[in-house]
Formats: C-alpha cells, sequence, structure tokens
C-alpha cells in the first residue's frame, strides 16, 4: 500500500498509542474517547493489510510490522511537517528563490546598496542573476523564466510592468588617442562624420533609440559601421576600431584601456533604468521585492 494514501491522522493516532500502549491513555493524549481510537487503529489496518498492535489481557504491544511503522510515520510525518513551514515561509517571503536579469552596465551603477537592502529585508531569500539583454529580458519574463529584469525598459512592454529606478547620464567613448578625447568634454554634434558602435535594436531596443534620437537632435543620423550586443563588447570596439559610441557614465568604473570616456557637452542626454517584471508571475516574496526596489 503506497504511503501516499495514509491519512497524516491516522498516522499520529498510530504514533499516540505506539508510545503508550493502552488505548485510554492514547485516547485521552488525543482529547477522544476509547472506541473511535480503536476505530482508526483497525482503519490503518486494514489500509497496510496488517497487524499493528498485539492485544490480550496483560495489555498492548507492537509487532514487528507496527515497530517498523513508528519509524516510517515519524518520517512521514516530519517530511509533512517541513513541507508545510517551507509553503508557509515562501508565502511570508521569509524564504524564496528570485531570478534576476540584468545588463552590463548596471554592473556599474552603484546597485550593491539595492542587493543589500533586499538580503537585510528577507534574509531567506535566494538570489540568482544572469546577464541578458533588454529585449532578451522581457521575452524571459513573459515565458517566466526570470522573476525581475534590470536593464533600460523599452517603450512598448506589452503587458509587463516596470519601475524606473535610476537615471543615468551619458558619456561619448572614444579612442584614447582620437583628436577629441584631449578635450575635457564633448558634443553630440562634433561625432557627425564619426563611425558609431551601437548595440542592435533587437537587443535593446530603447537604448538604441535614445542614442540615434540623442544624434538626429544634434543635427546628424550616426553612421553605425559596428554592433555589439553588450556594452562592454561596445566598449572593446571603440578601442580598437577607432569607432566612437554614447554609453553610460557608469561604465567608467570598468576602465578599459584604450577608451576615453568623455561627458557631453551643450545638452543632458540621461539613460533610465528599470526593474521590470510580469504582473501574472505569482511568486509571493515578488511584490516585497519590488517594494524594496521603489523604496531605494
Amino acid at each position: 500500500m503506497s504511503s501516499t494514501t495514509l491519512d497524516p491522522k491516522l498516522l499520529r493516532s498510530f504514533l499516540v498509542l505506539a508510545e503508550e500502549l493502552h488505548f485510554g491513555n492514547a485516547a485521552a493524549r488525543l482529547h477522544m474517547t476509547q472506541p473511535p481510537l480503536s476505530k482508526q487503529i483497525a482503519q490503518l489496518e486494514e489500509l497496510l493489510e496488517v497487524r499493528l498492535f498485539d492485544r490480550n489481557r496483560r495489555g498492548v504491544r507492537l509487532t514487528p510490522a507496527g515497530a517498523t511503522l513508528v519509524t516510517e510515520a515519524q518520517r512521514l510525518l516530519a517530511q509533512a511537517n517541513l513541507a508545510v513551514e517551507a509553503v508557509q515561509r515562501t508565502a511570508r517571503g521569509d524564504f524564496a528563490r528570485v531570478r534576476i536579469a540584468f545588463n552590463a552596465s548596471v554592473l556599474f551603477m552603484d546597485v550593491e546598496h539595492l542587493v543589500t537592502r533586499v538580503e537585510n529585508a528577507l534574509p531567506g531569500l535566494q538570489s540568482t542573476w544572469e546577464e541578458m539583454g533588454s529585449s532578451e529580458q522581457t521575452d524571459a519574463l513573459r515565458q517566466r523564466r526570470i522573476d525581475i529584469g534590470f536593464a533600460q525598459a523599452p517603450h512598448a512592454l506589452q503587458g509587463l510592468e516596470s519601475l524606473e529606478v535610476a537615471r543615468v547620464p551619458m558619456a561619448i567613448a572614444l579612442p584614447a588617442k582620437h583628436r577629441l578625447a584631449r578635450r575635457s568634454s564633448v558634443s553630440i554634434a562634433a561625432l557627425s562624420d564619426e563611425d558609431f558602435v551601437l548595440v542592435p535594436r533587437d537587443v535593446g531596443p530603447g537604448f538604441f533609440d535614445m542614442v540615434i534620437a540623442a544624434c538626429v537632435a544634434a543635427g546628424f543620423s550616426p553612421r553605425i559601421r559596428h554592433q555589439a550586443r553588450h556594452l562592454l563588447t561596445t566598449l572593446s570596439l571603440v578601442a580598437t576600431s577607432g569607432a566612437v559610441s554614447l554609453v553610460p557614465q557608469t561604465l567608467a568604473r570598468a576602465s578599459l584601456p584604450g577608451v576615453a570616456l568623455r561627458p557631453i557637452a551643450g545638452t543632458k542626454v540621461e539613460a533610465s533604468y528599470s526593474v521590470m517584471w510580469n504582473p501574472a508571475n505569482t511568486l509571493p516574496v515578488l511584490p516585497r521585492v519590488l517594494d524594496i526596489f521603489a523604496r531605494q
């Protein structure tokens, strides 16, 4: 007989009787009379098709099968209690796993304080982090492969929701030996004749549109010569190809050789970074994590 057919209530009554070896005493501990207890033990024996107790005038004693069931019943009930506790802790947000995706620039945005706040507020939380472009993140959110995305949110979220958590000034990335690298700041208009490195629109639509709009506002359409799926790769191509780019100022922390980052002169261009999530995601801890991000 499969243990999954056993009623935990029957197992608890059995264990009390196995300890007391007296129906009257066991019934008193279980806050019942003796006949219902006898009926429960008989039901359990019928389910298992074995005799669990020997009863005679001298008292009650466990059969070998009953002695075996004591160990197994204790194990089954302990597992059941652990399962209940795990579910309740998850519902409270005290123990859960949240899957977070990020793009490379996020690592240089002083997000450590956000991670620390989450860990302090939810000490049982286990988080896993995976690098993805913003389009990859939105696909993964819809497919429930991640719980939170952290990137520049696209304009069309298509059923997803987002919350802005940071605005980051953009900077101009130049080869270290470029003629403009000697300046303390560089206007976007000064790049009109330059080749550009840019993240493809299918990877980062929000970022791509922002750079194009900034260049158009400066009076030209950028000549995109190279494409890079990650911002750190963008910097590498700037260093090796002689092309230029616009990147978040926070990437200065990467200290990549051969690249000079200069503030943008004459205009303010900022990248908006948001946490994104799927409102259909039923992970119990998700609202608490999002609340911590909202209060950062």
